[in-house]
């Protein structure tokens, strides 16, 4: 499904879930901004391991879509066996890894604004040995939606495994990733927007605005399965990210709503992070009962460093006739606002059995974690605001699967997220952000036409969310504050079929309503960029005879409701828009045996470029993405 959408970013990947906001600042590419089931989803996982994710700053982990096998999306707070987690939900995205069948593609995209892209992916056994390897390397780069910006890429990512025996397995991978240029966000005013004159290309930035991040990681995993029924799993990793951004852009308008005025700064950020997770697991019968025993502790260190400078002078911009050089470092009298470094430790210890008896499946788990941070601000003679928030979470679920196919299922969640001081919150103030899911819901498996049908029904409450006005201090600092509480309930329904072993089809609908419930500003108030209804349907057929033989048509369709887009509701809600997508390959083997493994394909997003946008506030909206389209051929063998 990724490869056939031609998803660029993980925000494309998550476009056709159930009860996911994707793309929450428009064309945006530097950081994957999402909501799930009305939270925002700030925390992601790549192979089971946290990436790291400076939640002050803005330094987050990017995994390209060519690394990725598969993506998970658990829904619901699930900090029992991840530890850091959104109420909504987690993304766990699985990479591709090492395989004994060799096989090898090469490929070349190119596509509308001026995109070149080519990448490798080979994988195979290592002479004659029980090692295995894999080998990734793309370079991409070319023109992005709003005027004056690009994008720019260059990855490689080896991987061996050593597989002794069919019970133990180590894997050992690496990943460089340089990405020079990448689209900076762009908040535009909503006046400006509903004025007429905008268009999908906006841009209220400069020539010298720019974002740039470069990232390696190494790590390791190592499994092995004992003839007793015990099993060991060990995954460790190391990554480290560098980003550098200059960054002007609208805060308003001015004399008129296309005259907009504008703040730059600066940012110099440095992100270091270590994780382990270690897991013991345990399957054994008791009577009729099986019982599927798991233990682990995991350990996580950040270390983050950042310098912020902020710009004293601005320059505004006329957009009916937008003047892009006009800004520079100096006569932005740039000053250093921001010079911290955030140190964490994370350690969690949990314990999880699942029971099975027929058709009943019975689930029981429980985490402690222990969180320390650190804040050290050099601006103020280095000094330091600690915090040490804990807390034990808990999970409970039971299944019923009757023999006709149908399961009905009852799950209860709890989630915990470290709060470390920002802007005006401070150590003595900052408290973990906990949550609680309650949802119920039923599955119906035809296994004869491979379709799976779910309904969901859920509630979710947050406590101690942090929140921000949007307003600054004198010295600068932003200001912030942690509100009551904020209640999600909705329900989710969907379908996953293959009919035939041609056709495949997904649909579903999600009914989203996220209210703040206890607020000092906004109690009642509808949470913003959360569409109360969505809709997605995506279908593609591979015709295996006739003149057609061969050749793949995709197509889908992506419908997000009204969203609310300030915080106090006092304007109407945004949104209520369609989009189309399509997907084309032809396998050229079937013309010719010379020509067997060559795939060419072609795909585009929003057919019919429908002008969308999404915002937080009146100030700050984003434009959606606009068409876009892409051919490319693929070479296997």
């Amino acid at each position: 499904e990724i490869e056939k959408r031609h998803a660029n970013s993980l925000n494309e990947i998550l476009r056709y879930d159930a009860g996911v906001s994707t793309e929450l600042r428009g064309s945006t590419t530097y950081m994957s901004e999402y909501k799930i089931r009305g939270f925002d989803a700030e925390h992601e996982y790549f192979d089971g391991l946290e990436l790291p994710y400076n939640v002050a700053g803005n330094t987050k982990a990017f995994i390209d879509p060519i690394l990725i096998d598969k993506v998970d999306i658990l829904k619901g707070p699930s900090s029992v066996l991840y530890g850091n987690a959104s109420p909504g939900g987690l993304v766990n995205i699985q990479g591709k890894q090492p395989q004994s069948e060799q096989s090898t593609d090469v490929g070349f995209t190119t596509g509308n604004r001026s995109l070149k892209e080519g990448y490798i992916d080979s994988t195979g056994r290592i002479a004659d040995s029980n090692w295995d390897y894999r080998l990734i390397a793309k370079g991409s780069e070319g023109n992005d939606q709003a005027k004056t910006t690009k994008h720019e890429s260059y990855l490689i990512a080896p991987s061996v495994s050593w597989h002794p025996n069919a019970q133990t397995r180590l894997t050992l991978s690496a990943l460089y990733e340089d990405m020079p240029s990448l689209t900076p966000s762009n908040p535009l005013p909503l006046a400006y927007l509903q004025s007429g004159y905008a268009s999908r290309r906006s841009y209220a930035g400069d020539h010298w605005s720019g974002f740039k991040q470069r990232e390696g990681m190494l790590g390791y995993s190592f499994e092995h399965q004992f003839d007793s029924g015990w099993g060991v799993v060990q995954r460790a990793r190391y990554f480290t990210l560098d980003s550098h951004q200059r960054s002007i852009y609208s805060t308003g308008t001015g004399s008129s709503d296309t005259d907009l005025s504008r703040f730059g700064y600066t940012t110099d950020e440095s992100v270091d992070s270590f994780n382990i997770d270690n897991q013991l697991t345990k399957t054994f019968s008791f009577g009729d009962w099986q019982n599927h025993l798991l233990a682990g502790f995991d350990y996580q260190h950040l270390n983050s460093h950042m310098t912020w400078r902020y710009g004293t002078q601005y320059p505004s911009i006329n957009m009916l006739d937008p003047d892009y050089s006009q800004v520079t470092s100096s006569n932005l009298d740039l000053y250093t606002a921001t010079n911290d470094r955030l140190s964490f430790n994370q350690r969690g210890y949990y314990l999880q059995d699942q029971l099975e008896f027929g058709g009943l499946n019975l689930l029981a788990s429980a985490r402690y974690d222990d969180y320390q941070s650190t804040t050290t601000d050099y601006l103020d003679g280095g000094s330091k605001a600690s915090i040490d928030q804990h807390k034990v979470t808990k999970r409970l679920g039971a299944l019923y699967q009757f023999s006709n196919g149908i399961a009905p299922y009852l799950s209860y969640s709890e989630g915990f997220l470290p709060v470390s001081p920002q802007g005006t919150l401070t150590a003595s103030q900052a408290k973990a952000t906990t949550s609680k899911q309650l949802e119920g819901g039923v599955k119906y498996l035809l296994s004869d036409y491979a379709t799976t049908l779910t309904a969901s029904v859920f509630q979710i409450k947050q406590k101690n969310v942090l929140t921000t006005d949007y307003t600054y201090t004198s010295a600068g600092l932003l200001n912030y504050r942690q509100t009551g509480e904020v209640t999600s309930k909705g329900a989710e329904f969907g379908v996953v079929s293959r009919p035939t072993d041609n056709v495949n089809i997904i649909a579903n609908y999600a009914y989203t309503h996220a209210v703040n419930t206890q607020d000092e500003y906004y109690q009642g108030k509808r949470a913003t960029q959360v569409p109360l209804n969505s809709f997605n349907l995506w279908g593609d057929y591979t015709f295996n005879h006739g003149v057609l033989n061969g050749l793949m048509l995709g197509a889908g369709l992506r419908y997000s409701g009204k969203s609310e887009i300030t915080e106090d509701n006092s304007l109407p809600p945004v949104g209520g828009n369609t989009q189309y997508d399509l997907a084309v390959s032809y396998d050229m083997g079937v013309l010719s045996s010379s020509l067997k493994g060559l795939t060419l394909k072609a795909g585009a997003q929003n057919l019919t470029n429908k002008m969308t946008y999404t915002c937080y506030s009146s100030s700050y909206c984003w434009i959606g993405r606009d068409r876009s389209w892409q051919v490319g051929a693929n070479y296997h063998f």
